[in-house]
Protein backbone atom coordinates (compact mmCIF):
# COMPACT_ATOMS: atom_id res chain seq x y z
CA UNK A 1 0.00 0.00 0.00
CA UNK A 2 2.86 2.33 1.05
CA UNK A 3 4.61 1.47 -2.30
CA UNK A 4 1.31 2.17 -4.59
CA UNK A 5 0.73 5.74 -2.41
CA UNK A 6 4.30 6.93 -3.45
CA UNK A 7 3.67 5.81 -6.90
CA UNK A 8 0.78 8.45 -6.74
CA UNK A 9 2.15 10.72 -5.23
CA UNK A 10 5.19 10.60 -7.60
CA UNK A 11 2.57 10.76 -10.75
CA UNK A 12 0.56 14.01 -9.04
CA UNK A 13 4.17 15.51 -8.91
CA UNK A 14 4.92 15.41 -12.64
CA UNK A 15 1.51 16.43 -13.25
CA UNK A 16 1.75 19.51 -11.17
CA UNK A 17 4.98 20.09 -12.71
CA UNK A 18 3.68 19.72 -16.44
CA UNK A 19 0.36 21.52 -15.90
CA UNK A 20 3.06 24.49 -14.42
CA UNK A 21 4.99 24.24 -17.77
CA UNK A 22 2.09 24.52 -20.10
CA UNK A 23 0.83 27.47 -17.58
CA UNK A 24 4.09 28.99 -18.97
CA UNK A 25 3.88 28.13 -22.35
CA UNK A 26 0.27 29.28 -22.49
CA UNK A 27 0.88 32.69 -21.49
CA UNK A 28 3.72 33.16 -23.90
CA UNK A 29 1.62 32.48 -26.38
CA UNK A 30 -1.12 35.03 -25.21
CA UNK A 31 1.57 37.35 -25.32
CA UNK A 32 2.75 36.53 -28.40
CA UNK A 33 -1.03 37.10 -30.25
CA UNK A 34 -1.74 40.16 -28.39
CA UNK A 35 1.88 41.47 -30.13
CA UNK A 36 0.49 40.03 -33.33
CA UNK A 37 -2.76 41.53 -33.23
CA UNK A 38 -1.20 44.80 -32.85
CA UNK A 39 0.88 44.49 -35.59
CA UNK A 40 -2.03 43.34 -37.61
CA UNK A 41 -3.56 46.68 -36.33
CA UNK A 42 -1.13 49.02 -37.05
CA UNK A 43 -0.85 47.50 -40.56
CA UNK A 44 -4.60 47.98 -41.14
CA UNK A 45 -3.99 51.10 -40.27
CA UNK A 46 -1.65 52.38 -41.95
CA UNK A 47 -2.77 50.40 -45.25
CA UNK A 48 -6.19 52.54 -45.05
CA UNK A 49 -4.52 55.19 -44.87
CA UNK A 50 -2.60 54.64 -47.92
CA UNK A 51 -5.49 53.52 -49.72
CA UNK A 52 -7.17 57.36 -48.54
CA UNK A 53 -4.35 58.96 -49.99
CA UNK A 54 -4.37 57.46 -53.39
CA UNK A 55 -6.95 58.97 -55.69
CA UNK A 56 -9.09 55.19 -56.32
CA UNK A 57 -7.78 55.98 -60.16
CA UNK A 58 -5.43 52.88 -60.05
CA UNK A 59 -6.87 49.52 -59.23
CA UNK A 60 -4.17 47.21 -58.18
CA UNK A 61 -5.46 44.08 -59.31
CA UNK A 62 -5.59 45.93 -63.35
CA UNK A 63 -2.06 47.31 -62.60
CA UNK A 64 1.05 44.64 -64.89
CA UNK A 65 3.98 43.82 -62.96
CA UNK A 66 7.02 46.12 -63.89
CA UNK A 67 7.90 42.94 -65.58
CA UNK A 68 5.69 43.12 -68.31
Amino acid sequence: MSERLTHVEEKIAHLEKFVSELDGVVREMHDMLGAVKRDVGTLRSQLEHQSQEDDGGDDLEAQKPPHY
